[in-house]
């Protein structure tokens, strides 16, 4: 841990040359805030409530008493261990406050300097226990979220499966029978020329590959899911033109009605499989469609890759509403999310680092509030047959 994230001593006390005196004894040991008045102190607290691991206040301050302050303070920064340097004349007070768990420990002027010193040290390592235990819980109950998450994920690849193989029979049965059908309209319709059913014919083989191709993705889909739910990893290499494609395809139903979407680039492979490729790129158009609500302008995503001798850089760009600095690497953690309860699980951009991470690329955000958002993927070219 940076010793600047470890947890801190707040002092407060209304005489300046008690707080040069506690800085003079303590200031090499301990990170030390230090405050000439209990409002300067709640002030400092708020601006500062994760890092202030113990608050140590005089009791006679004008205004209001020690215990008063470490009352209010106890809603700000609960955690924090709270103590009171007094005097003789204030110790029923004192003692009334320990009893009511107001504060924690209190010392008698003029205050023992060892005494003190071991008092802080204890109070600061339980801070920092407590600090951990809550991070290890944190990280505890995110895992067991997406342990729960993949065995639904399991669960619902098992269930496509049947489907999917039912589509993708009959897709082929009706690719079959069709072209015996347009074969014999085919030789039919000179003799009874019909303009509707010359361009229903003409258009069917299309229709029929653009069925094809989705009922085999969504079989591709329903393996991917399968083996990241067993933890297998799928090799492979994509075009990346064929996967931009038909992901444009897939978010044109999200992006309709908020953005015009283009693509650009030139044929190449990376190594990266095609349906987490595909995967990877159709959160991220879904995720800068919906970053366009309340713009008050005409919506833009651009899906474009550059080839490099070594590798390829595909980048998804947006003129939404941005991420917020302080948010930027946030939204790359596991179930974090800043859209509204209901859009969105918190999983999609922490999914397609990780996707891209395994593959040996790298994933990069860049953003500026207002003006849009670019997300940068590098991925390795794939060598030529």
């Amino acid at each position: 841990m940076n010793p600047s994230e470890l947890p801190a001593v707040l002092y407060v006390d209304d005489d300046a040359l008690n707080l040069r005196v506690f800085d003079a004894n303590f200031g090499q040991r301990f990170r030390i805030f230090r405050s000439a008045s209990p409002s300067e102190a709640l002030t400092l607290l708020e601006q500062r409530k994760g890092e202030i691991g113990v608050i140590l206040s005089d009791q006679r301050m004008p205004g209001m008493t020690g215990v008063e302050l470490l009352e209010r303070a106890r809603s700000i920064a609960p955690d924090a261990k709270r103590m009171l340097v007094t005097a003789y004349a204030d110790m029923q007070a004192v003692i009334d406050a320990v009893n009511r768990g107001q504060v924690t420990r209190y010392f008698v002027k003029p205050w023992d300097r060892s005494e003190l010193q071991a008092a802080l040290d204890d109070a600061l390592k339980i801070a920092r226990l407590e600090l951990r235990i809550r991070e290890v819980e944190g990280r505890m109950m995110k895992s067991e979220r997406l342990a729960t998450l993949g065995q639904v994920t399991a669960g619902i690849a098992h269930e496509l499966m049947g489907p999917v193989g039912y589509l993708s029979q009959n897709v082929a049965s009706l690719q079959r029978d069709l072209t015996s059908v347009i074969q014999y309209v085919s030789k039919h319709l000179p003799a009874d020329p019909s303009p509707p059913v010359a361009e229903t014919v003409e258009d069917l083989p299309a229709l029929i590959k653009d069925l094809a191709d989705g009922a085999e993705h969504l079989r591709q889909v329903a393996l991917g899911l399968r083996a990241q739910a067993r933890g297998e990893d799928m090799e492979g290499t994509a075009d990346v033109a064929e996967v931009v494609s038909f992901a444009v395809k897939l978010a044109r139903a999200e992006v309709r009605d908020r953005a015009r979407l283009t693509s650009n680039g030139e044929p190449v492979r990376v190594v990266f499989g095609p349906v987490k490729l595909c995967q990877v790129l159709l959160n991220l158009v879904v995720n800068a469609a919906q970053a366009m609500g309340g713009t008050g302008r005409q919506g833009r995503i651009e899906v474009r890759w550059s080839v490099r001798p070594e590798d390829v850089v595909l980048t998804v760009a947006d003129n939404g509403c941005g991420i917020p600095m302080d948010l930027q690497e946030r939204v790359f953690q596991p179930l974090f999310t800043t859209k509204p309860v209901g859009i969105g699980t918190g999983l999609g951009l922490s999914i397609c680092r990780e996707l891209v991470t395994q593959a040996g690329g790298n994933l990069r955000l860049s953003s500026t509030p207002g003006e849009g958002t670019d997300i940068e993927i590098t991925l390795r070219r794939a060598p030529l047959p």
